[in-house]
């Protein structure tokens, strides 16, 4: 049995798998502010699941880590600093073996897992409050770039100088329009608002030779609304040396990519050992 945690802002969910992926038991909670209360929370929901038999867990943290030491240095959206996550996780959980890893790079690791057979680089990106993403090799995180943060890129737009994610998020996109990307269907709001996503994503393909890229977050599961503007930026416009990318991909998971990420992560940790 192995067991995924997606620690979010607001809310965390918590499952129970068994070894062959499938999804057995799930339980969401509020997710406290305060680490000391969440602990306690996780704890008592961990023991309606019976987490203590399980062999393994994964758990997605929303920020910076230092996984050598099993610590939580600074989330973005929760005030939890210089925490010893893995030994607090292990007491709450009734587990063992803990692994963490930003959340996500474990979506990346689900959704570039799912089509692994076909594309062998994938770069997954989430465009949601803000941008984030990751790089996976057959199926594996790249762990030598697993910290980057795609989203913070400094680009010129209209004359100054600002981090990419500000003029291609999802939340770019709200204050620009003052609408959800959910409730946008005019094809001219979303060629303009492509051109902003279309410099990342060259930049991306110039870096990371990739076979294909998919899409996640709030923004880029409306891929279908977009994704012929992007096609330039993906083709016409690189250079003869880099890559073009096979295909361009919303997630299978959708909204549970996360913990899917959790599952493949730990089930990877127990083949290691």
């Amino acid at each position: 049995m192995i067991i995924g945690v997606d620690i979010g802002g607001t809310k965390t969910l918590l499952a129970c798998f068994a070894e062959n992926g499938k999804m057995l038991k799930e339980v969401r909670f509020g997710t406290d502010s305060n680490y000391d209360k969440f602990l306690k929370d996780l704890a008592r929901h961990a023991k309606s699941i019976e987490t203590s038999k399980a062999k393994i867990a994964c758990v997605a943290v929303p920020g910076l880590l230092d996984r050598v030491n099993g610590r939580l240095i600074a989330l973005g959206n929760l005030p939890w600093i210089n925490k010893n996550i893995v030994d607090d996780l292990r007491l709450a959980l009734g587990i063992k073996q803990i692994s963490i890893e930003n959340d996500s790079k474990l979506a990346g690791t689900a959704e570039a897992h799912n089509v692994s057979e076909k594309y062998s680089r994938v770069y997954y990106i989430t465009l949601s409050t803000g941008i984030g993403g990751t790089l996976v090799i057959e199926g594996k995180l790249a762990d030598q770039v697993i910290d980057g943060e795609i989203g913070m890129v400094p680009v010129l737009h209209d004359g100054a100088m600002t981090k990419w994610e500000d003029i291609a998020s999802g939340r770019a996109f709200y204050e620009k329009y003052k609408q959800r990307a959910a409730d946008v269907d005019d094809p001219k709001i979303w060629e303009e608002f492509s051109h902003n996503i279309g410099f990342g994503i060259s930049m991306i393909c110039c870096i990371y030779q990739v076979d294909a890229i998919i899409f996640g977050g709030g923004l880029g599961k409306h891929l279908a609304k977009f994704k012929q503007y992007l096609t330039p930026y993906v083709s016409t416009y690189l250079h003869s040396t880099i890559r073009r990318p096979q295909a361009l991909l919303t997630t299978h998971y959708g909204d549970n990519s996360v913990i899917y990420g959790c599952y493949e992560y730990a089930k990877d940790q127990l083949t290691k050992h």
